[in-house]
This record gives C-alpha cells, sequence and structure tokens, in this order.
C-alpha cells in the first residue's frame, strides 16, 4: 500500500497537471480558484501555479495576465497575492452541470482537501465568504452529492461521492488511489476486530477455566466428588485433564459430546451441589 502521505500528494500532482479541455471549463475552474481565496491571496503554491496554468486558456488572457505579489516570513508558509484590473467578469457562478464540476475543481483546490483521520475520511471545502458559501450549497445541490454543512464548511463523507467528486474534478488516478486505501483500511479493521475478538474469546476461556479448576479443587479437598452425579463427575475429569480447554472443547470430549449451553449447566449444578453441602 501507498503511504498516505505520497498518494496524496500525487492527488494534488494530479489536480495541478490536469489538462483543460474547454475555454469554458478553464474560466469557471480560475473562478473557483478565486472564490475559494480571501482577498485573492493563497498559501497554497500549487493553488497558485494552476491558476497561471490555465489562465492562458481563458478569453481574458488576452486582454491581461493578473499580477503577483508573493509574502514570506519566518516561520509560515509563503503567501501568494494575485492583482487584477478588474473581477467581476472572472468571479462567475457556474451555469450547468458541465461548469459547476469545473467550478468545484477549482474551490477545492483552494479551499478543499481530503482527509483520513483516525477513523474514517471526507472531503471538504471551507468557504470564508457568505455569498460563495451560498453558490457553493446550490452547486452541490446541482451534482447531487450527500453533504454535510456546519458553519462555512461543506463535507463529503459517502466513499461513492467522494469518487463521484474526484473523478469528475479530473482526478481518476486520485480516485483509484483513494478506493484502494480505504478498502485496505477496511479490510484491517475487520483484521483488527477479530482480532479482538478472539483475544477477548480466550480471555472469557482462561477466566472460566481457572473459576472451575477453583471449583474442581474444592471438591476434592473436600471430599465430595464420587457423592456427584456420574454426568457431573465426567465434566469435572474432563476439566482436571484439559485445563486449557473452552467450553466447547470440554463438550466435544465428553461421550457422547454435548453443546458448550449443555457443559455450562452442568457447571452450574456442580457449583449449586457444593452450595448445598457447604
Amino acid at each position: 500500500m501507498k503511504k498516505k502521505n505520497l498518494w496524496l500528494g500525487e492527488l494534488w500532482d494530479e489536480w495541478l497537471t490536469g489538462e483543460v479541455k474547454y475555454k469554458s471549463n478553464a474560466e469557471y475552474e480560475a473562478s473557483g480558484i478565486l472564490m475559494g481565496m480571501k482577498n485573492f491571496t493563497t498559501n497554497r503554491l500549487k493553488t497558485a501555479r494552476r491558476l497561471m496554468k490555465i489562465w492562458p486558456f481563458t478569453s481574458y488572457a488576452k486582454n491581461f495576465t493578473p499580477a503577483i505579489s508573493m509574502t514570506t516570513r519566518k516561520n509560515y508558509k509563503p503567501s501568494v497575492k494575485f492583482i487584477f484590473p478588474y473581477t467581476s467578469k472572472i468571479l462567475k457562478p457556474p451555469k450547468n452541470l458541465q461548469t459547476s464540476w469545473a467550478w468545484l475543481k477549482g474551490l477545492w483546490g483552494s479551499a478543499g482537501g481530503l482527509y483520513f483521520p483516525k477513523n474514517g475520511y471526507y472531503l471538504t471545502l471551507i468557504i470564508s465568504d457568505k455569498d460563495v458559501s451560498e453558490i457553493t450549497k446550490s452547486v452541490l445541490e446541482l451534482t447531487g452529492l450527500s453533504w454535510s454543512e456546519h458553519r462555512n464548511e461543506f463535507t463529503v463523507r459517502n466513499h461513492e461521492d467522494i469518487m463521484t467528486f474526484l473523478c469528475n474534478a479530473g482526478m481518476p488516478s486520485g480516485a483509484l488511489n483513494f478506493d484502494e486505501t480505504v478498502m485496505i483500511r477496511s479490510i484491517r479493521n475487520r483484521a483488527n476486530l477479530q482480532s479482538n475478538y478472539e483475544t477477548a474469546n480466550i480471555a472469557r476461556t482462561v477466566k472460566a477455566a481457572r473459576k472451575q479448576l477453583e471449583i474442581t479443587k474444592k471438591i476434592l479437598n473436600d471430599g465430595i466428588l464420587d457423592s456427584l452425579p456420574k454426568n457431573l463427575r465426567e465434566v469435572i475429569e474432563c476439566r482436571l485433564k484439559n485445563p486449557e480447554y473452552s467450553l466447547d472443547e470440554l463438550g466435544k470430549n465428553l461421550s457422547p459430546p454435548i453443546s458448550k449451553s449443555a457443559v455450562k449447566y452442568r457447571w452450574e449444578k456442580i457449583q449449586k451441589c457444593i452450595e448445598e453441602k457447604n
């Protein structure tokens, strides 16, 4: 399995290098990128690079190229600010499903992420502007994805919906890697559950066997073994010979074999016999 950080890095590389098929897609993706920023500023350098990569494919490129200023501060990531002569035509919400996915691709690049905490996974969009938040809500409804909203954060947790988002946002390889990671994590979780179940079973078996051996020791010390019915003596003798056996294994080694519940019932009767004689 690929290391988590490695394939997530590859996901961002795929987002950065994806081809632009249509001029309208480039323009709506650029709109999504810029609307996901705060004051046209980002500390995600790949986001800045993506905007400059797709800019020549837009109709705005023949008129101007955005100016860029970079700020660096100690202990902080460098931040890039874009400066435009005008933005009214550039910042436009999508009009249909095709442009919606292009817009969401840009928005995710500047304001989103895919995360794998200790348990689960989720894709998120964190929007700081109220108007952009309303647009995002409308666009997500248009895509048919299942998502939750909390304050300024939109979250997709469903496995298939995350796959749909990644594929339609131009990251099919990332979608496959996501699917593989989820599958392997699921297998590991099931294996851990099985291991925990078996460990708990062993602990219960040891506890039951220890208690039964203590009862047996008391019976032998009190000299009452021969006074017990034959079917109870058989269980006690089998336990003495096989101190590590579970109740199920004890039952199978009796003649004739009996069920686990029947073995448990006999031990309850043995316990009752001891209490009556004392």
